[in-house]
């Protein structure tokens, strides 16, 4: 299980870490992608257009890679990008389907690290906090 678990963790930190340095640098070639189809362009037209929310969404991915690859504030940084790795399947399923092997993938990886930490967020799910 802690090798999976590393596998894991790595494979969705270099997901993160590069995806999200490519929106800056722009070192994987975009050329031979299907075009986006209509929602999928307005979907992410809205994103940009709001001037701030892609680039802090890419932000919180390099760094949130990069902690899962160094393993430090492992099982925050899986609730953090969790709501991102939703959205990539979604976006992938819903409205570009041809990317949607790549958001299986991520949700799949984040959901089983999710369930790998679950120990720390047992506390999370008390129904009647004590102090």
């Amino acid at each position: 299980m802690k090798i999976a678990v590393l596998i894991a963790r790595i494979l969705l930190g270099l997901v993160f870490v590069v995806f999200g340095l490519n929106f800056f640098f722009h070192f994987i070639p975009m050329t031979g992608q299907p075009p986006m189809p209509p929602k999928a362009q307005a979907f992410s037209g809205g994103l940009f257009g709001s001037g701030y929310f892609f680039q802090y969404m890419k932000v919180i991915e390099i760094v949130g890679g990069l902690f899962l690859l160094i393993n430090r504030y492992t099982a925050l940084f899986v609730l953090v990008l969790f709501p991102i790795s939703l959205n990539i399947f979604l976006f992938h399923t819903l409205l570009a389907p041809a990317g949607m092997p790549i958001g299986l993938a991520v949700v799949i990886l984040n959901l089983f690290l999710g369930i790998a930490y679950f120990k720390y967020y047992k506390s999370i799910f008390t129904a009647t906090p004590t102090l």
